[in-house]
């Protein structure tokens, strides 16, 4: 009888230990969403199979958190004409939690977000941005946010890349540097005892990864860089991560809320996006803008009279057929010497074959920013700083790259900076440093994107009266005028190696 009150004894107290672990466990699932500008293209998961997806997880007992990751109001064909405004609606139907910033919510400038902020039935988030006009962030836009599901809760620090200033020509937004503010963020959270902070960011930091090791943030999501992406990149290290070939995933989040180190264990299901049932009503919702996009820009103008593609790795590392088209376009616009297109303005990403027809919305997509042409008068000199500008990352693959018409030029990657550039001609002529030539480019050129600074050094050509078009409305009129487009490999660009 003794032995068997033992045991009794010793189960009963089993099974209380094990009643108080469940009791201090607690369970969350984080759907995590981004990096989704354009709702035509369907190949890695639309808003509508993210719209099941998350039908499916609030029908759980365990709550969920959705947080939308940015990265989607721009660029593409349709918010080149609404300037996002359709991925808010989208969006709203959604219902995320709480929406982070990239640097893509800044396509259309600063004032165009805070409009998107209040179409927005859901809060907006970036820690580190300082407005002069408001002396504190930019207006409709919060600092930080805390998510509360039943008895959970989840602080949220987004911080924003500080070349988002440069890149996208912010006039007055200013980018703090994040490691004071992610500190002055966390002591704010854990005063309000939150369960779980959650730091979430695109450029990667090695602070970042000191902040996860010594438990200050218990686990990070990032916008994953254009540059960074591949079709196997793994979640590792509680950071996780979407990216244009994985558009959202789903976190399975459990920890012991008694613990100090929380014991925080998160598991990521496998998802196969393309395949998820689509959502009836977001589907719907789609499927009007999509025939709204068509009825304006389905038109046909010209046909591909070659095969053309407009890949990054293309466009932004030598001369490319495309980019050819669109330099010549608005150097015949403006009757200039030359012309410059930052590759960075080239952003469709595809194939297209022999006899295919052209349509106003194949030019959108590639060129969905709304830019307008300038013409500037600019030195030989001048012209070299700017070659030498175009190649200085061409390793990085970056955006500053200049596809050009009415020159061409060798250069040697492998060359100290500002001593690549090797050989200059201007119609078929060894450029003259001193002399004067007319450049058409962009106004986002013009005024120091890409951080061109040589062009603002630069004079202005007498300005039209009138307001000068979209350089997709200048490609557009030309190839109009051709009907066939027979855009080639011409060596305007040619890179030497050892």
């Amino acid at each position: 009888m003794l032995i068997h009150k033992l045991l009794f004894v010793t189960t009963a107290s089993l099974l209380l230990i094990n009643t108080v672990v469940v009791a201090t466990e607690k369970h969350l699932t984080l759907v995590y969403a981004g990096n989704m500008p354009d709702i035509g293209i369907s190949t890695y998961g639309t808003y509508s199979n993210l719209a099941s997806l998350l039908e499916t997880v609030r029908a759980e007992e365990t709550p969920t958190v959705f947080t939308f990751a940015g990265g989607s109001l721009g660029p593409s064909p349709l918010s080149s004409l609404d300037k996002g405004s359709h991925i808010i609606d989208i969006l709203n139907t959604l219902e995320p939690d709480l929406m982070t910033l990239t640097k893509r919510e800044f396509s259309y400038s600063e004032d165009e977000l805070t409009l998107r902020s209040y179409e927005a039935a859901f809060p907006l988030i970036s820690s580190n941005i300082y407005d002069p006009l408001t002396d504190n962030n930019l207006e409709g836009i919060s600092s930080t946010y805390i998510a509360e599901k039943n008895d959970i809760k989840i602080g949220f620090i987004s911080i924003l890349d500080e070349e988002v200033v440069t890149e996208y020509l912010l006039k007055r937004l200013q980018v703090v540097d994040p490691r004071d503010v992610i500190q002055r963020e966390i002591a704010f959270l854990r005063a309000q005892k939150v369960d779980l902070i959650a730091l979430t960011y695109a450029k990667e930091r090695d602070y970042y990864h000191t902040l996860l090791s010594e438990n200050q943030i218990d686990f990070a999501l990032r916008v994953l860089p254009t540059s960074e992406q591949n079709s196997t990149f793994q979640q590792t290290n509680k950071i996780y991560s979407v990216a244009t070939r994985a558009p959202f995933v789903l976190l399975r989040m459990r920890w012991d809320s008694d613990s100090d180190n929380k014991n925080l264990m998160i598991d990521v299901p496998k998802l196969d996006r393309a395949l998820l049932p689509g959502n009836p009503t977001t589907s719907s919702l789609i499927k009007k803008y999509n025939q709204r996009l068509n009825r304006l820009l389905g038109q046909q103008i010209g046909t591909w009279g070659t095969q053309i593609n407009t890949l990054r790795n293309l466009v932004r590392t030598q001369e490319a057929p495309f980019g050819n088209l669109v330099a010549d376009s608005i150097r015949g616009y403006l009757q200039t010497d030359i012309a410059f297109v930052n590759a960075g303005d080239i952003r469709g990403e595809k194939s297209y074959n022999k006899g295919d027809p052209i349509t106003r919305h194949d030019i959108v997509t590639e060129l969905p920013f709304r830019n307008t042409i300038t013409g500037l008068f600019i030195t030989g000199a001048q012209i070299k700083k700017a070659l030498e500008h175009s190649v200085s990352q061409v390793q990085q693959i970056n955006g500053r790259f200049l596809q050009i018409s009415g020159l061409s030029f060798t250069y040697r990657p492998d060359n100290p900076d500002n001593q690549r550039v090797q050989t200059i001609l201007i119609n078929k002529e060894p450029i003259i440093p001193s002399k004067t030539y007319t450049l058409a480019i962009s106004n986002y050129l013009a005024n120091g994107g890409d951080e061109y600074s040589v062009f603002l050094n630069t004079k202005r050509q007498q300005a039209s009266t009138q307001k000068q078009p979209l350089i997709s409305e200048i490609v557009t009129r030309s190839i109009q005028q051709q009907k066939i487009i027979y855009p080639s490999i011409e060596n305007r660009i040619k890179r030497i190696t050892k």
